[in-house]
């Protein structure tokens, strides 16, 4: 008899848990590409015309939205790219702009990282111990200590002196990279993706209009660089330390439209035609890159690509591109509701599991998920995740701040 009353006891509790662990989810793996200045105007056009194969099957397979640029414009992507890492303003992240005064001097040189008051993501998914690697995001040098890996956005080239227009790339320095035993491997990356580069910006830029050797298409092939670099690094990171969420950052859309597109249609045309249609190509070369992303997505991966504005005939436009899909994401659906840049962190880690700090200026994007994900995930919240220790009212001064302003200069985002 009492036997039989332990047996039943056993499987009472074994189903209980059995039900229960039915209930809950796996955490998902996040890979998030930031593109600067994607617009859904082309993109729409191109998935029209089916020549961006990979962004349509985004698009298709999830939700997408505009990105409501909830920033000031003119403040820049400094600005738009930490909100976005934080969920908060900058009133409250503390970067303010491109640059910034030194007290010592008196002189403007960029904001840094060590300024940043609040965490970014990669902080906070580190304190809750998941791992996280990060590629070229804006306004990540020097490298922070993460559960992870991060490659900073002043990353060193060993054998040039050109740094890119937003200073992404420069020789020299410390705080490249953590953890610093990467940085070997990084180096190689970086060679791998110099070797390809000539050979690919032909798809870019036509063979001719290369020869003619103006400024722009100088500054335009360096960020053709950057955005190879990042990728090469990226994409053989990701595959080999395989972190839980992975983002990196790609500039060379908005480098772009800057350089190449224009409100009158005769400039464009003659444009055109001396050196190609380079914004479209460049919206075609990203296509490639996600590719190589999509490849090493399984059931259990969220993939989102974002902007932080879009760029049509020079100028930014409120028309960013939002784009997720994954478990838990709704189908072939376009949300109506625009997504602020203060709305992403809290979107991927409700998608996490973990709870949305009341502090931040963002909420959760709860159009996106399914009803069933949303009965069973309910949205939890903490006063703040706290604040950075560390850090520094002071910029960390390197020997190419000028040259970075020169070029910021260049593009018209500083006077």
């Amino acid at each position: 008899m009492k036997k039989i009353k332990f047996r039943k006891v056993f499987c009472f509790l074994f189903l209980a848990v059995l039900l229960s662990s039915c209930g809950q989810r796996k955490s998902p793996k996040i890979i998030f590409m930031g593109i600067d200045a994607l617009d859904w105007e082309i993109l729409n056009q191109l998935i029209k015309e089916e020549e961006v194969p990979h962004f349509e099957m985004i698009k298709r397979r999830g939700v997408s939205a505009k990105i409501n640029l909830n920033e000031p414009n003119e403040k820049g992507s400094a600005v738009f790219w930490t909100s976005i890492a934080t969920g908060q303003l900058s009133d409250k992240h503390g970067i303010d702009y491109f640059v910034t005064q030194s007290p010592d001097q008196g002189k403007r040189i960029p904001y840094t990282s060590n300024m940043r008051k609040t965490k970014a993501f990669w902080n906070i998914l580190s304190e809750n111990d998941i791992s996280v690697g990060i590629v070229g995001w804006y306004l990540t040098w020097p490298a922070e200590r993460i559960k992870g890996f991060m490659v900073s956005s002043y990353y060193a080239l060993k054998d040039t002196q050109q740094p890119t227009w937003k200073g992404t790339i420069y020789e020299g320095g410390d705080h490249m990279v953590y953890p610093p035993k990467i940085q070997a491997k990084v180096d190689g990356y970086i060679q791998e993706a110099k070797s390809k580069c000539l050979e690919n910006i032909k798809n870019i830029i036509k063979p001719e209009g290369l020869e003619i050797g103006y400024g722009y298409i100088e500054e335009t092939k360096w960020a053709f660089l950057t955005d190879q670099i990042y990728h090469e690094i990226g994409i053989n990171l990701y595959k080999e330390i395989e972190p839980q969420v992975f983002a990196v950052y790609f500039e060379g859309v908005d480098v772009v439209g800057h350089r190449f597109t224009f409100p009158k249609k005769a400039m464009q045309k003659h444009m055109n035609h001396r050196f190609g249609n380079v914004q479209r190509n460049y919206y075609l070369y990203m296509d490639r890159i996600i590719r190589s992303y999509i490849e090493e997505v399984d059931e259990n991966t969220l993939f989102i690509v974002a902007a932080d504005h879009g760029l049509m005939r020079g100028h930014h436009t409120n028309n960013g591109v939002f784009m997720i899909f994954g478990p838990g994401i709704k189908k072939n659906t376009w949300s109506p509701e625009p997504m602020d840049l203060t709305d992403i962190v809290p979107t991927i880690l409700y998608a996490l599991g973990l709870p949305i700090a009341k502090d931040m200026d963002g909420e959760p994007h709860l159009d996106i998920f399914t009803h069933e994900f949303l009965e069973n995930n309910k949205v939890k919240y903490i006063r703040t995740y706290g604040k950075r220790k560390d850090i520094s009212e002071s910029p960390m001064e390197t020997q190419f701040d000028e040259e970075i302003l020169r070029r910021l200069k260049s593009l018209g985002y500083i006077k």
